[in-house]
């Protein structure tokens, strides 16, 4: 290994060191969606990689504090969410966190709660390559879309995993079968990530 890795970078697959990680922003439900097919015991549950590890490692990840304070919030009950929550928290060291309340005002027009909109103000304010929320399934999505600076930003968790299956981070069957999981658990649209697997995961 020499430190290198493929990435996808406002829509490109750039090749880059680990010291030049692209910078990616994410939402609550990302960090949560990437950590529980790992805590997930049932059969159902992909196995063999770590889709939460494996996008900490690819990319520079920051979040608002308000971000971890509700992941914070989701442990503490006993359930599935609250294990993946656990799991995030254990690897908050590897995120660069922001408290950005005092420089954000009201939440964002459209109806995008306080998470939402911390992580797209602090998006816009680094510049990043990614800001990656999964409210694909709401017309949230094309309201997120208008608020950030740069549209080629906007990306989702299923997109991330299948570009870094593309290019050989993650083992593309388990992708596949991580796409499959969320389907099948929480209801993500199927005609959204046949698309995905199409362009990411299909032989040319």
């Amino acid at each position: 290994m020499d430190g290198r890795s493929w990435v996808l970078v406002r829509g490109r697959i750039s090749y880059l060191t680990m010291a030049e990680r692209a910078l990616a922003v994410l939402d609550t439900n990302v960090l949560l969606n990437l950590a529980t097919p790992v805590v997930d015991g049932r059969e159902r549950a992909p196995s063999g990689a770590d889709p939460l590890k494996a996008v900490l490692a690819a990319y520079d990840v920051h979040v608002p504090a308000r971000v971890l304070g509700e992941v914070t919030d989701a442990s503490q009950n006993d359930d599935l969410l609250a294990a993946a929550a656990d799991l995030v928290l254990g690897a908050a060291r590897h995120l660069t966190t922001h408290d950005v309340e005092e420089r954000t005002d009201e939440p964002l027009d459209y109806g995008l709660d306080r998470g939402e909109s911390a992580g797209i103000w602090l998006a816009n304010e680094l510049q990043a390559d990614l800001f990656v929320t999964d409210e694909f399934n709401t017309t949230n999505y094309l309201f997120v879309a208008l608020a950030l600076d740069d549209r080629n930003t906007l990306f989702t968790t299923p997109h991330v995993l299948c570009s870094l299956a593309r290019n050989d981070v993650l083992p593309v069957a388990y992708v596949e079968a991580t796409l499959t999981y969320y389907v099948e658990t929480k209801g993500w649209d199927e005609q959204y990530v046949a698309q995905l697997r199409t362009r990411y995961l299909t032989d040319e």
